[in-house]
């Protein structure tokens, strides 16, 4: 992955489809900067991530292995 904008705007995404990998049928639950949705995601059970999605617009729409792997890199802002 390229250089990320952390403080880009993004939404924190529910799936509510069968599970398919067609982003379709979104709820939102929540809004924010990149990175601080980032946070608010890796620190969930896996059971409660598991349909979890950020849409952070121009950013790209981040799917939870993507979420995963932003996390761990060495310039993600640790909060």
């Amino acid at each position: 992955m390229s250089e990320m904008n952390w403080g880009a705007p993004a939404r924190l995404l529910e799936r509510e489809d069968g599970g398919s990998d067609m982003y379709v049928e979104f709820k939102e639950r929540g809004a924010g900067a990149l990175c601080d949705l980032i946070d608010q995601v890796v620190i969930l059970p896996a059971t409660e991530r598991a349909r979890l999605v950020i849409d952070a617009g121009a950013q790209g729409m981040f799917n939870m292995g993507d979420i995963m792997a932003l996390s761990e890199r060495a310039d993600f802002p640790r909060s």
